[in-house]
């Protein structure tokens, strides 16, 4: 059961989704239940049965009105409105007739899934746990862009986390991104021999280091903006940043890359001539031909930022966060440049557009680290080993005994 369409493979949860689906197809029968955003997204399903003995979806709608009746819910009910927003009746039905197969295993893809396993679950469940969410939510109640964001998030977190915590204990087997998230899931309880980190791959043959630009002033954001994390990335960015930029380098010109702008990003645009709001490019590798510094200014997060690995792999420079480059084992001035200020941010980014040999060692480091940890055949592996392991003693049906500590690598 995924909650987005793995098809075509976007984002970073999709990436991982959708590469994840095609390598487990090869060894075992799927029946895939996946969620769609709209009517568009209908004509992807083909191309997901190539993969699939069945494919069967459910919509489900977003709007800000239909957000502010869930919140309202959330709030008298004292539920998770990040669960009960993506609560569907048919996806419930749908998912009780598929189980009259008998499967062997339930891979709920995302947190928001799991409310529609039974109690009790009639096989294993594997849940893929892509971000620790009550975390997103934690950092959202002391950096959100509003009064009433930071107020609705207080109030949010704890009921997240109460139920992310329910699902990590009833699952058998489950799947982090990065090992810091894996530690903080232990740390409030869960059994570290059932929590497996791992992390998204890159397609290092599809992107390549590209040649870069040595007079560039153009400096660019990834990322799908819909995501509220990346749209506050945005705006901190030319808010508190740019500025200071801006400043030192006055021919500098910001592009922003991504799906689904909302209109307060777009403004950005408006307002300042030098800012681009491109949104949905077809090739990524096109739309950074020309790019000096990649930027990366996350303040919220977790689990991992596959645009960080993508722009590796591409052999960008890059400067971002601490939170931005959270569970990649990058080397702070080695692989990327960090910083949590905005003053040493901007800095950052003006020595690396003033420094070509500077860009062009970071770029490189950057893509050898890629290809050394993140490539996709090496993390689809340690997969197979984890659910060869895992599966032998599923019938236990009490979780991972502590031996399955060995398929770690």
């Amino acid at each position: 059961m995924t909650q987005l369409c793995p098809y075509p493979p976007l984002s970073g949860s999709a990436i991982k989704t959708y590469n994840i689906l095609k390598h487990l197809s090869l060894r075992h029968e799927i029946n895939l239940l996946t969620f769609i955003r709209g009517e568009g997204e209908i004509r992807f399903i083909s191309h997901l049965s190539k993969y699939c003995r069945q494919v069967d979806f459910c919509t489900i709608k977003r709007s800000k009105g239909l957000n502010l009746i869930h919140a309202a819910k959330s709030l008298l009910a004292a539920e998770s409105f990040i669960i009960t927003r993506d609560y569907h009746p048919r996806m419930r039905a749908k998912t009780l007739d598929l189980l009259k197969d008998k499967p062997d295993l339930i891979y709920a893809d995302h947190l928001q899934m799991f409310q529609f396993v039974p109690r009790p679950a009639p096989c294993p469940v594997l849940l893929d746990d892509h971000n620790v969410e009550w975390r997103i939510i934690e950092r959202f109640a002391s950096t959100g862009a509003s009064r009433v964001q930071r107020l609705f998030a207080a109030l949010e977190w704890g009921k997240l986390r109460a139920y992310e915590l329910d699902a990590c204990r009833r699952a058998a087997l489950v799947l982090t991104v990065t090992p810091q998230d894996k530690d903080v899931l232990v740390s409030n309880g869960i059994s570290a021999e059932k929590v497996f980190p791992l992390p998204v791959g890159v397609d290092t043959d599809w992107l390549k280091p590209i040649q870069l630009a040595a007079e560039s002033k153009k400096v660019l954001m990834l990322g799908t903006m819909s995501w509220p994390p990346n749209a506050d990335a945005v705006t901190y960015f030319v808010k508190a940043i740019y500025p200071l930029i801006k400043g030192e380098i006055p021919e500098v010109r910001f592009a922003v890359v991504g799906a689904n702008p909302p209109r307060a990003i777009r403004a950005l645009g408006r307002l300042d001539s030098s800012i681009e709001i491109a949104g949905y490019v077809e090739d990524i590798r096109a739309a950074v031909e020309s790019i000096g510094v990649f930027v990366v200014p996350l303040r919220i997060g977790s689990g991992m930022r596959v645009k960080i690995l993508d722009a590796m792999a591409l052999g960008l420079p890059i400067v971002t966060t601490s939170i931005g480059c959270e569970g990649i084992l990058l080397t702070p001035g080695e692989h990327a440049l960090v910083a949590d200020n905005p003053a040493e941010f901007a800095n950052a980014v003006v020595r690396l557009l003033r420094n070509y040999d500077e860009r062009v060692r970071l770029g490189s480091a950057g893509r050898g680290l890629v290809e050394k940890l993140y490539s996709w055949p090496s993390i689809l592996d340690r997969l197979d080993r984890i659910l060869s392991y895992s599966l032998s003693v599923f019938p236990l049906s009490d979780g991972i005994p502590p031996e399955a500590g060995r398929v770690e690598s």
